[in-house]
């Protein structure tokens, strides 16, 4: 639905389809697509824009009467006060120990998805008992350490989102599954079908799932048919438990009944989806793709609190916050000493105090050599001051993960 808002209500993650310029105004930009971050919201402003249109089914909606300072100021409010709570992760190994095994499960999930795609393509059915190993597999490494995994799924190669997500997405299922308390069976059902949620994609023409540009409406209309493709795979390749379909089928449906294919509604979609809409939503919003920057994940969990209620469910992204940490494996944040920091390792006690590898220092503007950093230990005399986003830095996260 397109929708005219205010400029004080434009957000990242909208999709502005059209502007309304006063005469006055330099009429420069006029870019349409998704907004990425808060520094183009601020260049909109500075061209003097008042008002603009938004596709609500292309981006993120808006509450009416909801400016962008409001947002800033409650989401950072609702957000601390996950701080104070203990996450739900334990370890039963170190994190480098569970890296060796986590590679290989990693590395092999990325072989099998691909070739479960091109079978998928030429209408040959997929191997879901190969899948359903793979997904114990994960299962059982989140409850090993689930930090191994954690910081795999945070390393992204350019040009292989949709393998990528596919893994993601059952990783964070896994841990998201754990920190809700499922019982194995339903844990595996859900893990199972967040693997595969997305192989319905690979039928989609890649002018239409790689355009950088804005879609027409045919190409949305043809682009909202991948869950129903993934489902139609999944049942034709037999063996999978409902549930799993459930999650394929319905990962795009939203609690105020606006998502799709079917228009579901908070009480007629299913828990595992409600579930996969979460984890799907993050590893979505966290990755760069063709038409927008990722967002770092600590912002990434703030902006989900704000999609409670229509799109997301409150108590399973509580659950999920809890279980990622306010600062997730994989974010950068500042030190008291002007160091920036890559998150390695939750702390189980306290959210406030994981583990951290210091690479670079603000104040001197240039990369520092590798200081792994427990932030429990109070002789190190640094605290987070708050989450930063590698872009300002030029930092790749990836080269300072594994």
């Amino acid at each position: 639905m397109i929708k005219k808002i205010s400029i004080a209500y434009l957000t990242p993650e909208m999709y502005v389809s059209g502007f309304h310029w006063d005469q006055d105004v330099e009429s420069s930009y006029q870019k349409e697509g998704r907004i990425p971050d808060w520094k183009t919201v601020e260049l909109i402003k500075k061209r003097g824009v008042k008002e603009l249109f938004i596709d609500t089914e292309r981006g993120v909606d808006v509450e009416a009467g909801v400016s962008q300072d409001q947002i800033e100021s409650e989401g950072d409010q609702t957000f601390a006060a996950y701080a104070d709570e203990k996450p739900a992760v334990d370890k039963k190994v170190s994190t480098s120990e569970e890296l060796i095994k986590a590679r290989e499960v990693h590395s092999r999930a990325k072989g099998m998805i691909e070739t479960a795609m091109q079978k998928a393509l030429h209408g040959e059915d997929v191997d879901v008992d190969g899948f359903k190993e793979l997904a114990n597999d994960f299962i059982d490494s989140v409850t090993r350490n689930q930090n191994a995994l954690a910081c795999l799924s945070r390393i992204r190669e350019k040009d292989a989102y949709l393998l990528e997500h596919s893994i993601n997405v059952g990783v964070l299922m896994s841990i998201l599954g754990k920190a809700m308390n499922l019982n194995r069976q339903s844990l595996f059902e859900n893990v199972l079908g967040a693997i595969l949620h997305d192989i319905g994609k690979i039928l989609i023409p890649d002018e239409v799932l790689h355009k950088p540009g804005r879609l027409t409406e045919e190409e949305f209309g043809l682009m909202k048919k991948h869950s129903t493709f993934s489902r139609d795979i999944l049942v034709k390749s037999g063996g999978l438990p409902q549930a799993s379909l459930n999650v394929a089928y319905q990962h795009h449906e939203r609690l105020d009944g606006t998502g799709y294919p079917q228009g579901l509604n908070k009480d007629t979609i299913s828990l595992e989806a409600k579930m996969a809409a979460v984890v799907d939503v993050y590893d979505a919003i966290t990755a760069d793709r063709c038409y927008h920057k990722g967002l770092p994940p600590t912002i990434a969990l703030k902006r989900m609190l704000e999609w409670t209620g229509s799109h997301l469910d409150k108590d399973i992204l509580h659950t999920f916050i809890r279980a990622m940490g306010i600062y997730p494996v994989g974010s950068l944040v500042e030190l008291t000493s002007g160091k920036l920091a890559v998150v390695i390792e939750l702390n189980a006690q306290d959210q406030k105090q994981p583990m951290v590898k210091a690479i670079y220092h603000t104040k001197f503007k240039r990369f520092i050599k590798v200081e792994l950093i427990d932030l429990t230990r109070k002789s190190t005399g640094e605290q987070i001051v708050r989450p930063s986003d590698p872009v300002n830095y030029g930092i790749n996260i990836n080269d300072f993960l594994s």
